[in-house]
């Protein structure tokens, strides 16, 4: 009974300070955000702790964001389950990349926002890997993300990626010398292990793409510099965080140009071969995702053939459709790579976000199988509360073998507790569970 009046206690203190917090975070939802003032954002000034990309290579190599007063409430306190360091398992998977509304919306405030109807996910089970993606020179997700994604075995990357114009200026001094190829990969990966996520999407979309992405042409001579980059990338981030991914996007070829090839070939290979995966462009038609396992060979899970849900010159034409494809890759038996899954809550499908979103993963779901189940342990013990913000948040009782363990978590749309796929043993002793919660 002591023990049950100091979590009473405990519990009445949490709340006023949740009631305290709900006044702050009411009125910081209203000032500027990273997103949309990056020009008065401050990051070395005190402030509500915010989550936020690094927007050019000088303060990349000045490690100048571990300065920053935000750096600390940035880091993901979950970590992966044990074992998950030996790698992906052998067989076709899904992953998703996030890129919803530009990122660093409802998700930058780290500690939690105002707006119960915050953009989430909670289909964990379905998925292998997330990617938080933004058009940003380096975007690192916020922790609310991680954690979530941890807590359900998922690996998290964030995305390096040089774009048109701007991006070819940035390869410039990238590419200017293997050694500073190898500055920037080092960078990278101790970000991405003092952060707590796993690996990097690398996109180079300049006439070169690296999540990595490189989308903006290349010269030839910075080929040879840029798989430089990529391999240093990879074998730093296994060094420095074990089962972490390093995973180039088609774009660039070793030709120099940016040109989207689609499938796995000769242009785009000897990139696949110094990293972890590919992510397809979502332009592919029906041939080449056989075509691409045959190129891959005994690697063929780690071609990740992309489908857009916007619908933009995607296989089956995404949407409401994006099962079509998913369909042909499950026969083909290679992984995919679903981009842009906010498009339910962008577009407003109807009747709502929560029936829409159900209704869409479970499509997902149909097609594509699932391959996690929860929970990993028995017995079992959560309110299910889904946390959808601070106003909304409650203390969450988690019971773990007859321990309880009580914590506040005020993460906006980090939905930790989800498993629509099990049903409860007779081990979840439910009237325990009540009872305790009702004398506390």
């Amino acid at each position: 009974m002591r023990a049950l009046r100091a979590l009473s206690f405990l519990g009445k203190l949490l709340k006023a300070f949740r009631r305290l917090l709900g006044a702050v975070f009411t009125s910081a939802a209203e000032d500027p955000s990273p997103a949309s003032g990056m020009d008065q954002f401050d990051p070395s000034k005190p402030s509500v702790p915010v989550s936020f990309p690094i927007k050019d290579l000088r303060s990349l190599a000045s490690r100048s964001y571990f300065a920053s007063f935000h750096y600390p409430f940035n880091r993901a306190s979950v970590r992966l389950p044990a074992g998950a360091g030996a790698g992906l398992p052998p067989r076709r998977r899904l992953l998703v990349c996030h890129d919803m509304a530009g990122g660093y919306q409802d998700d930058r405030w780290v500690q939690g926002g105002a707006n119960p109807d915050a953009y989430a996910i909670w289909h964990w089970h379905l998925m292998d890997v997330f990617v938080y993606f933004a058009h940003d020179l380096v975007t690192l997700p916020p922790p609310c993300w991680t954690n979530a994604a941890h807590s359900h075995g998922v690996r998290v990357l964030g995305t390096f990626i040089t774009e048109w114009d701007k991006g070819k200026d940035i390869c410039k001094t990238l590419l200017a010398s293997n050694e500073f190829a190898r500055l920037y990969a080092e960078r990278l990966a101790e970000l991405a292990a003092a952060l707590g996520f796993d690996g990097w999407l690398r996109s180079i979309d300049v006439e070169l793409y690296l999540q990595i992405n490189i989308e903006n042409q290349l010269d030839m001579n910075q080929i040879p510099i840029l798989k430089e980059f990529l391999s240093h990338l990879t074998r730093t981030m296994h060094a420095s965080v074990p089962g972490s991914l390093v995973i180039w996007y088609d774009s660039v070829t070793v030709h120099g140009q940016l040109y989207w090839q689609n499938l796995l070939n000769k242009d785009n290979k000897p990139f696949f071969d110094l990293c972890d995966g590919i992510f397809i462009n979502y332009s592919w038609k029906e041939p080449f995702p056989k075509y691409s396992a045959a190129v891959a060979g005994d690697r063929k899970f780690d071609v990740y053939m992309g489908i857009d849900v916007f619908g933009r010159k995607t296989y089956g034409g995404g949407q409401w459709n994006t099962n079509v494809a998913l369909e042909l890759l499950k026969k083909d038996d290679v992984s995919a790579a679903v981009f842009a899954p906010g498009w339910v809550y962008e577009n407003k499908q109807p009747p709502d976000f929560q029936t829409a979103q159900n209704r869409w993963w479970g499509l997902v779901e149909k097609s594509w199988g699932i391959f996690q189940n929860y929970p990993k342990a028995l017995p079992f013990y959560s309110n299910f509360d889904q946390v959808n913000s601070l106003n909304n948040s409650s203390i969450c009782n988690e019971f773990m073998s007859e321990h309880i363990m009580t914590c506040l978590n005020f993460e906006s749309h980090a939905r930790l507790f989800p498993f629509p796929s099990f049903s409860v043993s007779s081990n979840f002793h439910a009237e325990k569970f009540r009872s305790l919660e009702e004398e506390i």
